[in-house]
């Protein structure tokens, strides 16, 4: 009698969705009167934030009108490039209709601003 030892491997497959990412300029912006509408603490979505002062603290972005149709309100993304501010966002707000390609990211007024170019911005599944 024979007897066969059959080894047999598991194999795990991970299939990753393509996701569209999109390369956009980035600024930032603060829940004022002088950077926003006459309402500057509530967004375009009609989301509220409750103080500019812990404005960060929603994690909310504004897209440039172009960027609305692949990005509407409520769309969670997931931003790089910016260095400390990377990560995870909500859609909440639009820019100014003369931008094309931007993101604005909503912070507190004592946090430090900037602009970058080349940010990458995705949805999150």
């Amino acid at each position: 009698r024979e007897v066969v030892v059959v080894e047999e491997r598991v194999q795990e497959v991970f299939i990753e969705r393509e996701v569209d990412v999109y390369v956009v300029t980035a600024t930032v912006y603060h829940a004022v009167a002088g950077q926003c509408d006459d309402s500057p603490l509530v967004t375009a979505s009609g989301a509220k934030i409750s103080s500019a002062n812990t404005a960060y603290d929603h994690r909310y972005l504004a897209v440039s009108r172009d960027l609305l149709d692949v990005f509407p309100y409520g769309t969670i993304v997931e931003v790089s490039g910016c260095g400390e501010l990377d990560g995870v966002y909500t859609v909440a707000d639009t820019l100014n209709k003369r931008y094309k390609g931007y993101i604005d990211i909503l912070i507190n007024p004592d946090m430090r601003g900037g602009k970058w170019e080349g940010v990458r911005i995705k949805k999150v599944y």
